[in-house]
């Protein structure tokens, strides 16, 4: 057996940050709408326009906390520039989790109540703050940290499948927890499903708190204090230019989006999806597992991301023998070739398979996406000198955020036009069930399509990559004549 680079107890300890980070984000995406739209019936024109203030919000909010972090300085709170973010950020992050589901007031008659709808954006906004300053933090300590490609391909394939058990427990926990998550029974049962989702919540954030702490006492040790004070990181306006400036990170940005937009859309329809498109009362596989309850809405997602385990296993061997880049194209493609027959299936069973064939496409992106930050900071560190990750997850976290607008508008112009701009379970059209199906399967495949399309002009392959990691373990070359070597091979 190959010795490890990285000792298993460092790499599991810096691992389990991912089950705090995708914790607390997925378990956001995929019970925020579902509540608001279902639970208290806010018409999802005004939820749009929550989402569109929120992202404009994080337009300022991401960068931001990415340049601070990149030029903080500290002894304090255990030290260096990212972990005292961690730390900060860990109660915080914790409490608000169960926040997101304390609107004032019942339910909304006739869509609107303007209070909600403040509460809403205002915890939304807080939400991504604190979750900010700890992801950020977090995914930038990944590159900093592990420098060598088979160092970055170990932490990479555990903090993956770590991943995974985090997306179970936030997908499979709202089922188990809450009896009726899109509340089709009678509204006298209002107070129990919104309590249900508010204890949802607070176990979402012990987990997170446990999770964040173990993360920052054994696994996200910083380099010394002295060797961060040589560093001299951007300003804000200067980190900002410097990433749009840079055509490596924009082209990569626009890729990630469009799968950041299919992360966020597929969990946040999944719940109406089923209680709606499959014929709930005489699908046979669907009445079979009648005991199950409200899991049989998290099924789907839950046999794709066991699925994505193998994936990572999977797009982690083909990154050794292709590359990054080509490695990311396909996992795309086949990603969005199993998404496409979503738009013909309206039985369980059909849901299940193609959800679980699903998975292996899903694991190459965000087993890819890692990557290629680090690429790019490492390509960016041997031209400047400097490792600047905090102002390049910052602004690709705006990306990922203009993701979330392009999901939620998909949703709401899908939902409005087809009659169902208020939440009536009662009333469920052909033409709703065909809205649905879209959303799950022609939206989402056409922005992996579009993806791949401009992953195509990102510059840097195989080969590339292999230079700069020569570059970085040999810090007597040339940096200018390196820089040179790599883009004559463009």
């Amino acid at each position: 057996m190959a010795k490890l680079e990285v000792p298993f107890g460092k790499n599991l300890a810096f691992g389990v940050g991912e089950i705090a980070d995708q914790l607390a984000y997925q378990g956001f995406t995929f019970t925020i709408f579902t509540f608001y739209f279902s639970v208290m019936k806010l018409d999802a024109k005004y939820i749009t326009i929550v989402f569109i203030l929120w992202s404009i919000y994080n337009a300022f909010n991401d960068p931001i906390l990415g340049s601070l972090s990149d030029r903080t300085r500290t002894k304090k709170i255990f030290g260096g520039r990212r972990r005292p973010w961690m730390i900060v950020a860990a109660v915080p992050l914790a409490v608000v989790m169960f926040l997101l589901f304390t609107p004032p007031g019942g339910q909304v008659a006739g869509g609107y109540a303007i209070g909600t709808i403040i509460y809403m954006l205002f915890i939304m906004c807080l939400f991504d703050t604190v979750y900010t300053a700890f992801s950020i933090n977090r995914t930038s300590l990944y590159p900093e940290l592990f420098r060598t490609d088979k160092a970055r391909e170990e932490v990479g394939a555990l903090r993956r499948i770590l991943m995974v058990i985090a997306l179970l427990l936030a997908f499979i926990m709202p089922t188990l927890l809450i009896s009726d998550m899109t509340l089709e029974q009678p509204t006298s049962l209002f107070a129990d499903i919104k309590w249900q989702y508010q204890l949802t919540g607070i176990i979402f954030g012990v987990i997170i708190l446990v999770t964040i702490l173990i993360n920052v006492l054994w696994g996200a040790k910083e380099a010394p204090f002295e060797e961060l004070e040589k560093k001299k990181p951007l300003k804000l306006w200067e980190s900002l230019k410097v990433s749009f400036k840079n055509k490596k990170f924009v082209i990569f940005a626009l890729c990630s989006t469009m799968n950041w937009y299919v992360f966020g859309l597929i969990p946040t329809i999944m719940p109406i999806y089923v209680k709606s498109v499959v014929d709930t009362t005489n699908d046979w596989l669907y009445v079979a597992l009648d005991s199950l309850g409200e899991l049989r809405i998290s099924v789907p997602l839950v046999l794709a991301f066991v699925m994505s385990i193998f994936g990572v296993l999977f797009w982690s061997f083909i990154d050794r023998k292709i590359g990054s880049k080509l490695g990311f194209i396909l996992s795309m493609s086949l990603w969005a070739a199993v998404l496409i027959p979503l738009i013909f299936v309206k039985s369980y069973l059909g849901i299940l398979i193609i959800m679980a064939l699903n998975g292996i496409g899903l694991g190459g992106s965000p087993y890819f996406i890692d990557r290629h930050i680090s690429n790019i900071a490492d390509d960016d560190e041997l031209r400047t000198g400097q490792r600047r990750e905090g102002s390049y997850y910052g602004v690709h976290a705006l990306f990922v955020r203009l993701s979330t607008i392009l999901s939620i508008g998909s949703i709401a112009i899908v939902l409005t036009t087809n009659g169902w701009a208020v939440y009536d379970p009662t009333v469920v059209t052909d033409q709703i069930k065909f809205g649905l199906q879209s959303l799950m399967s022609l939206f989402p495949a056409g922005a992996l399509i579009i993806g791949i399309v401009i992953l195509i002009f990102y510059p840097l392959g195989k080969k590339q990559v292999e230079k700069l990691q020569a570059g970085l373990k040999d810090k007597t070359n040339d940096t200018s004549e390196f820089v040179a070597e790599v883009s004559e091979e463009k």
